[in-house]
């Protein structure tokens, strides 16, 4: 049976080398710029870094973040919900539920989102008689004495 052996820390080290096949993408004019021993000397000099990327601050009420994290879910379950239609569908929308969205919430689409079956088609209601009206208008007919 063989040794097993478990690899630490402390143990050899297997040095890797990567030969770099023409020409290198590294921009070696920058060298001196990005150097940590130059950046920290200027600014032992100055107290500034001059090299970080500089960018305007935005303070503000941030207090209903809430609001973001809603609008988030909101497309996420649209998103979810265009994924459960069958897949020809998808694809007459070109699998871009911005377009499906688009065409859904367009009224001039109504009979077009029935015939797919996407829409119930709206319930007509029953037209009752004039006869039923009247019928159900009189009061019942009193009972006579010994029925």
């Amino acid at each position: 049976m063989a040794k097993i052996v478990f690899k630490t820390g402390y143990g050899e080290r297997q040095r890797v080398k990567t030969e770099i096949k023409g020409e290198s993408l590294t921009q070696q004019h920058f060298a001196h710029e990005a150097d940590v021993r130059n950046i920290i000397k200027q600014y032992d000099k100055t107290g500034l870094i001059a090299n970080v990327q500089k960018g305007v601050a935005q303070y503000g009420d941030y207090s209903e973040v809430n609001e973001y994290r809603e609008a988030l879910d909101l497309v996420n379950n649209a998103n979810g919900m265009f994924a459960e239609l069958p897949a020809e569908l998808r694809q007459m929308f070109q699998n871009n539920a911005g377009m499906f969205l688009e065409f859904a919430t367009n009224p001039e689409n109504e009979s077009k989102m029935i015939e797919l079956g996407l829409k119930e088609a709206p319930v007509q209601e029953e037209r009752t008689t004039m006869k039923v009206q009247e019928k159900a208008a009189e009061p019942p007919a009193p009972q006579e004495a010994g029925e």
